[in-house]
């Protein structure tokens, strides 16, 4: 409401103010009340989905046939999902397992939705899918990107090998890494976009790499 409306409000008796300031509390709590409802109603997690589904439809043109994700050509998000960011395990490394058996699982999940903080079976965020695919092969890794990174051992000059994590620096607001995928071979990889998919390792995935992980293998 603009200053002019509000002066329309005041009573003509310069010194008897006390209807408008009723009148103007009364509007200010109103805006108030509108603005923390609509505070209140926004979800960080849908932000960051979305911001995540926009992101790999831009650059992955063949699997969004050039356009960004919408919403009917979205997958129905699973009426139940285990919400965390801890999962099963989020301590040291543990384990030994094959490779394809990791990547196996990954692949199998291709189709799924992605939400941030989900650990499956049918909703996933980027690191609990790689955590689940190693889990299923025997191995046991840390849940998020920042720990997964620092507990495996590193790949030196883009040295992959099926089964390596891979990560990125996809959102400027988070510390790196924000991202992880699972190398697949032939330079390509399988990642929790939106939905979970294979996509290939092109000039935008290594402009913002940051480092690759190797679970222990057979």
């Amino acid at each position: 409401m603009s200053m002019n409306a509000f002066s329309r409000l005041r009573p003509r008796n310069a010194g008897d103010d006390s209807g408008a300031s009723v009148t103007e509390t009364a509007v200010a709590v109103l805006v108030a009340a509108g603005v923390i409802t609509a505070v209140a109603n926004m979800s960080l997690s849908d932000e960051f989905n979305d911001g995540v589904r926009e992101m790999v439809c831009l650059i992955e043109g063949p699997e969004c046939d050039g356009e960004t994700w919408t919403a009917h050509d979205r997958p129905a998000v699973p009426k139940e999902a285990d919400f965390n960011l801890t999962g099963a395990w989020s301590g040291e490394v543990e384990g030994t397992g094959d490779a394809a058996t990791a990547i196996a699982f990954a692949l199998q999940q291709k189709g799924d939705r992605y939400l941030l903080g989900a650990n499956g079976p049918d909703l996933w965020d980027c690191s609990s899918l790689v955590q689940a695919a190693w889990r299923t092969a025997g191995v046991s890794i840390p849940r998020t990107t920042w720990t997964q990174i620092k507990a495996l051992d590193p790949v030196d000059d883009h040295q992959f090998q099926p089964g390596d994590l891979l990560f990125f620096h996809t959102l400027s607001y988070q510390p790196p890494p924000s991202h992880v995928g699972m190398y697949i071979g032939n330079g390509r990889m399988v990642h929790a976009g939106d939905p979970v998919q294979e996509v290939t390792l092109n000039a935008y995935w290594m402009s913002i790499y940051e480092g690759a992980g190797r679970p222990p293998q057979d």
